[in-house]
């Protein structure tokens, strides 16, 4: 694997052919990806170019199983690519992801009408049609809290409803083809449902809001519903309320590649900092700084941390594809516990890779602040710290 394919120690990891398979079809966009990263950051712009250049490849497909026209990648799969796209522009890995975790949770979970399952994911297949759960809101926050969207479905004749709110954090915005869409069911019935919008409906809205101190690029803007004309067919899954936040299918896509776009980007600063103490050679020292205890203490306990929540995320994933007996319940806690480790090691191994730098690291024109900024994308991202600690509590406490 090239530059932003594996960090130096990944040789000690075992690689399934299919998972070498899809990380050498991503493989020469990374450079891409890297250089253009600085300046999509600075600007706050949408790196359309990388999503072309996703979509050109065939990885807009990845988890669309075979006899659809996909490819049929798994979760650990995924996975290790996620992780590879973050080693070279976080923004594209979280944004990208965030269709993968559409795909791959419906994959796993089957709650969509037959279908319309097979139409959407032969589009996304044969035509590169990208796609993502939109459901937070300025007042509801995430609906992992349990509320009642804003976002309201409201009968307009036999068949027919009309779509009104506004949703926020809608990764993936600016290219998005189908918006699936978290609303209340305004029908006496208190349920609440998934519905699919198509880009281009009438009274369908992007506004170009976001302005996040990380993750800059990542199209997080707001999507406005008015009279937006939806029917039956539209409605993937309509339930009770609470039911159509994430179960435990979705739960261990989301907080994974979460997670491991998290690492990557973290691996990231890694090699950037074991270059620079390679490289770097102030004036009076007889030896690059790579020769200094203390740095190499500090690099040692980067790489340790990193092989440690790389272990558990590829432990969980990998399980999760090779025996479905064992998610939901046994394997809920573990993936709770694979993301908050995944996300805290993120935030401290770019701490210690900044120290190590030094002054350095703070200046616009290097990386590693871009790193720093966005690695505190994954802390706002389901499961938050005490949720997770919560299902952790559970699994030991209380037998679940």
């Amino acid at each position: 694997m090239g530059r932003f394919g594996a960090v130096d120690w990944a040789a000690m990891e075992s690689v399934t052919s299919s998972q070498a398979k899809l990380l050498a079809t991503i493989e020469p966009l990374l450079e891409g990806f890297a250089a253009r990263a600085a300046g999509h950051d600075r600007e706050g712009s949408f790196p359309f170019e990388n999503f072309e250049g996703l979509r050109e490849v065939g990885y807009v497909k990845a988890a669309v199983p075979r006899e659809l026209g996909g490819w049929g990648h798994g979760l650990g799969d995924v996975l290790r690519a996620q992780m590879a796209i973050a080693r070279a522009d976080g923004s594209t890995a979280y944004s990208i992801g965030m269709h993968q975790i559409t795909v791959g949770r419906e994959v796993s979970a089957e709650s969509w009408p037959a279908e319309v399952r097979e139409r959407i994911f032969r589009e996304v297949a044969s035509e590169g049609a990208w796609i993502n759960s939109i459901a937070s809101e300025p007042e509801l926050g995430s609906p992992q809290g349990g509320g009642r969207p804003a976002t309201t479905l409201t009968p307009d004749g036999a068949g027919h409803w009309r779509l009104n709110g506004r949703k926020i954090f809608s990764t993936l915005a600016p290219v998005l083809t189908y918006f699936v869409t978290y609303a209340a069911i305004e029908d006496g019935s208190g349920e609440v449902c998934r519905v699919a919008v198509r880009r281009g409906a009438p009274g369908l809205r992007v506004e170009t809001t976001w302005d996040g101190v990380g993750l800059r690029a990542s199209g997080s803007d707001d999507v406005v519903y008015e009279d937006v004309p939806v029917a039956d067919e539209d409605i993937l899954v309509r339930s009770r309320q609470g039911g159509t936040s994430q179960s435990l299918g979705d739960f261990s896509w989301f907080a994974l590649l979460v997670g491991g776009a998290n690492l990557g980007i973290a691996e990231a600063a890694r090699n950037y900092a074991v270059r620079f103490a390679q490289e770097r050679k102030p004036t009076g020292y007889a030896e690059p700084i790579a020769s200094i205890p203390y740095i190499r203490q500090e690099i040692a306990r980067v790489d340790q941390s990193l092989m440690a929540a790389r272990a558990l995320m590829f432990e969980v994933a990998d399980a999760w594809d090779n025996d479905p007996t064992l998610r939901g319940g046994p394997l809920a806690a573990k993936t709770a516990a694979a993301k908050l480790l995944a996300t805290d090691t993120a935030v401290q191994v770019v701490d210690r890779s900044m120290r190590v730098v030094g002054g350095a690291s703070l200046h616009r024109s290097e990386p590693l602040e871009r790193y720093y900024r966005d690695v505190r994308g994954g802390l706002a991202n389901p499961p938050i710290e005490p949720r997770a600690l919560e299902m952790i509590a559970r699994a030991a406490l209380d037998g679940e």
